[in-house]
């Protein structure tokens, strides 16, 4: 079976555009398959507060984007991530809070394919309690955790799982520190489903999604793209995402 970790970036909540979506495909041995990465304009005036959360500033959107040959607007664009999952092949697709990055999609994009939603499915897995101390049983005790949490206790943590060999060698030969977008977020998805595939596979109940569509429901008068702004943290991500790829050829 094929797989696929699916995140984006947004200009703020449901309705608001879509500034970078990102997926890795990968098999049931943990093998990456291909990646899809791409950067978009805002619809809408820019949310200065969500940029201070995913560091996707005017001007190093623009940066990202250049030399990109594809839609300035995710709206414009998402059949294209749609046939990408078709063309690799992928069946189950898992995304951390489902429910918010799914309404990006229209629900005929979300039909044609099996969905898992890692922060609801893992809940009582992680067993994070919704307030310290707080000693009841059960999943209603207990809270829906963060991405960085679930990471800490699949990969890092003393109830940890192995990792299958082909993620272990990715992580190996990955090192430094990442800007937090939606390929790195991807990427730590991905090191949490490859372990449950190996170690415990009963976690991923994949079903068909339900969302609603939310995508279109903003829009403003559209400003020009401010000219590029290249620094280290565009460096950083174009370098990460060449990283990805090569192990990718060289896995092939």
């Amino acid at each position: 079976m094929i797989f696929a970790v699916f995140d984006l970036e947004t200009n703020g909540g449901p309705g608001a555009s879509v500034l970078s979506a990102s997926s890795i495909v990968f098999s049931e041995d943990g093998h990456m398959l291909d990646i899809f990465n791409r950067f978009y304009l805002p619809a809408e005036k820019f949310d200065a507060f969500t940029a201070r959360i995913h560091g996707l500033t005017p001007g190093r959107l623009s940066a990202l984007r250049e030399g990109a040959r594809h839609y300035d607007y995710f709206l414009e664009d998402w059949i294209n991530l749609v046939y990408f999952w078709k063309e690799c092949g992928v069946q189950g697709i898992v995304a951390h809070n489902l429910s918010f990055d799914a309404s990006f999609l229209p629900e005929i994009a979300q039909g044609d394919f099996l969905w898992w939603c890692s922060m609801r499915g893992l809940t009582q897995h992680c067993a994070i309690p919704k307030r310290p101390g707080n000693a009841k049983i059960g999943v209603r005790s207990f809270k829906w955790p963060k991405l960085t949490e679930t990471v800490d206790i699949i990969c890092n943590g003393p109830r940890a799982f192995c990792p299958p060999p082909e993620t272990e060698r990715i992580e190996s030969a990955l090192s430094g520190d990442f800007p937090h977008v939606s390929l790195f977020d991807c990427f730590e998805l991905y090191r949490v489903v490859s372990r449950l595939l190996l170690n415990a596979a009963h976690l991923l109940r994949f079903a068909p999604s339900t969302i609603s569509f939310y995508g279109a429901a903003r829009r403003a008068i559209l400003e020009p793209p401010p000219p590029p702004a290249p620094d280290s943290f565009t460096k950083s991500v174009k370098l990460y995402e060449s990283d990805l790829r090569s192990f990718i050829l060289a896995s092939q």
